[in-house]
């Protein structure tokens, strides 16, 4: 039983830890705006969440007390491997890693030109392509998509403003943004 509660320590001083916090959350003072959450919703959200993981893995060490091992699985995920690891070399490009970082610069430097919108999906796209990705239907889906989800997500959910851009590439932040209804 000892080894059981020393199992779930851990989960039960986190457990502490997100009702301490939740409580804290709930005494997060701001106007209230009709219509929107509030400052408190997202750290109270993930403190609900954390303390449902501990609860759940309290119950699971106290009661069920059994310990799980994944002994065998790294021998089933190599079966179809050479033996010797050193056989599949893959090559080094630094030029790759010093691309993607030349990128990522490029990015942080454009956003404020170019809008949150158009800098991410170029953004994406050209790591695709610098990754030596190759299906241009999949990278043109993927880049678009994934910086209208993050635009939808950051400026809808979250309320987290981003830039725009300067005109003429504004105007298409701002034309996504009414389609999307945030104001």
């Amino acid at each position: 039983m000892l080894n059981r509660l020393l199992r779930a320590a851990p989960y039960i001083a986190l457990q502490l830890a997100a009702m301490y916090f939740h409580q804290l959350a709930g005494h997060i003072d701001y106007p209230a705006t009709p219509g929107r959450i509030g400052p408190d919703f997202w750290p109270k959200s993930i403190l609900v969440l954390l303390g449902l993981v501990c609860i759940y893995e309290i119950i699971k060490n106290l009661l069920i007390g059994e310990t799980f091992s994944a002994a065998g699985l790294l021998d089933d995920l190599m079966k179809d491997s050479p033996a010797d690891p050193d056989a599949v070399r893959l090559p080094n490009r630094p030029w790759l890693l010093a691309s993607g970082m030349l990128l990522t610069v490029a990015y942080v430097a454009g956003i404020d030109k170019l809008g949150f919108f158009l800098a991410t999906g170029a953004y994406l796209a050209l790591f695709m392509v610098i990754g030596r990705y190759r299906n241009w239907v999949v990278i043109a889906a993927a880049s678009l998509l994934g910086s209208l989800l993050l635009l939808f997500v950051f400026m809808k959910l979250v309320y987290i403003s981003l830039p725009l851009g300067i005109e003429p590439f504004s105007s298409v932040s701002l034309m996504l943004l009414s389609i999307m209804g945030v104001h």
